[in-house]
């Protein structure tokens, strides 16, 4: 769990956002909601590297970065990352996890988060205030 707090800690350091802000409102139609998931990050070019669903645990940490994009504007509002775990048909949440937005516009962010445990997840993009979703995706850990 330290190294979790560790890791999300630094995650916050490089959270990123995307998208001029004197975009037109029909350029949002090049933008949807979707999170994809990768080994690492250009923050510079707002792409993932490493793109995939299947992630390998180096010293018993996963540091799984993510690219939520979102089809309207996130306008300023934080997003959160919900981790769940699947036993079976169901899934249990393992940690719902707050990024602030470090810009008043935008319709990326990409930060890292970390799991611990082998197994299949689920993750949810979520609009930390209204806790709407934005896109989910699942991922497994090995």
């Amino acid at each position: 769990m330290r190294s979790f707090t560790l890791i999300a800690a630094l995650a916050l350091l490089v959270t990123c956002s995307a998208c001029k802000k004197d975009d037109p409102a029909s350029s949002t139609d090049q933008f949807t909601n979707r999170l994809t998931l990768g080994t690492g990050m250009n923050a510079s070019n707002f792409t993932l590297t490493g793109e995939g669903s299947t992630f390998n645990r180096a010293a018993g940490i996963a540091t799984i970065y993510y690219r939520l994009e979102s089809a309207a504007d996130f306008g300023g509002a934080g997003v959160s990352i919900k981790i769940e775990k699947q036993s079976g048909s169901s899934y249990t949440v393992v940690g719902t996890y707050p990024y602030t937005n470090p810009q008043n516009y935008g319709h990326i962010i990409m930060s890292a988060f970390a799991v611990s445990d082998i197994g299949s997840y689920r993750a949810t993009g979520l609009l930390t205030a209204t806790s709407a979703a934005v896109a989910t995706t699942t991922f497994t850990v090995q």
